[in-house]
């Protein structure tokens, strides 16, 4: 029973079949396609959904943004080998350390306002506009933390090598580079901002996060890295409770600690109807996904 016709010829043949899979996930990764890439114009999906921001998977499944706590000094770190969840995946970092607290959500919210324009070309927001749209009060303080933020970001290189795929690799800084106007105090208002067109590799082969963003910028860095690891997978398999400390680049050595941790963070995955189930069991973090769930 379909028509109109026939479902718009299903869908325009599911676009094309996903446009030849990603014109061949980019010609293997050597690229080469001449046209800019515009994250919402090859993704619909993300013009269409306005409520949820986007994170690639080799970096929602790492290391990259820490859950350390806020009075320890963030390293520098020298072409660091992150833990990756995946073994086949290397992550080396060289920059100053990230941190899910502050800098997975400013740079999330970047790549939103990034998604309309071609990568690499350069798009605008306020100071202002990032504090309120990250969820963080109005006040001179959060301002500073977003600029340090925006700075953090940009003074880094990433590079994701995965040992068996072949094809171009590259490092990317998670801003490519920005110029501001600055206030007459001489702090930065108002920000243009470029992002990495190698950052097409990391989205085109659909291997991307989304999130739906009022409950997952609300959520703790804990939480929210487990809202990573669990929205990263069609079916999360259980998942130990020390190689979840590691993709948190968590220092806590308690076990027990730990564990009150993450169930903390099971309990606000729940609320958030990120998980309809998330609790640990024989030190294994087990999800059952609202949209999986056969009770529904």
């Amino acid at each position: 029973m379909k028509t109109l016709p026939a479902m718009i010829d299903h869908l325009n043949i599911d676009k094309k079949i996903e446009k030849i899979q990603r014109t061949a996930y980019l010609h293997g990764k050597g690229i080469s396609l001449t046209s800019l890439f515009q994250l919402d114009l090859i993704f619909p999906f993300i013009e269409e959904r306005s409520d949820m921001r986007h994170i690639p998977n080799d970096y929602a499944r790492s290391s990259l943004f820490t859950t350390r706590n806020k009075k320890q000094p963030r390293r520098l770190l020298l072409q660091q080998e992150l833990f990756h969840y995946n073994k086949e995946i290397s992550i080396r970092f060289t920059g100053i350390e990230l941190r899910a607290e502050d800098d997975e959500i400013t740079y999330l919210q970047i790549l939103n306002y990034g998604q309309s324009v071609p990568l690499g070309q350069p798009f605008e927001f306020s100071i202002k506009d990032l504090v309120r749209d990250v969820g963080w009060p109005k006040n001179g303080r959060y301002y500073d933390k977003a600029r340090e933020c925006i700075s953090r970001l940009k003074a880094n290189e990433v590079l994701a090598l995965n040992s068996k795929a072949y094809g171009k690799s590259g490092v990317i800084s998670l801003i490519k580079n920005y110029t501001a106007i600055n206030d007459a105090k001489g702090k930065p208002t108002l920000y243009q901002v470029e992002l990495d067109p190698s950052l097409i590799v990391l989205f085109a082969g659909n291997t991307f996060t989304s999130h739906a963003w009022a409950n997952y910028r609300r959520l703790s860095p804990v939480a929210r890295r487990l809202a990573d690891y669990i929205e990263s997978h069609k079916h999360p398999y259980p998942l130990e409770v020390d190689i979840f400390r590691q993709m948190c680049g968590s220092t806590n050595a308690s076990l027990t600690s730990w564990r009150q941790i993450v169930r903390k963070a099971c309990s606000e995955v729940e609320r958030a109807a990120i998980a309809t189930r998330a609790m640990v069991i024989k030190d294994k973090i087990c999800c059952v996904c609202a949209w999986h769930d056969p009770s529904l």
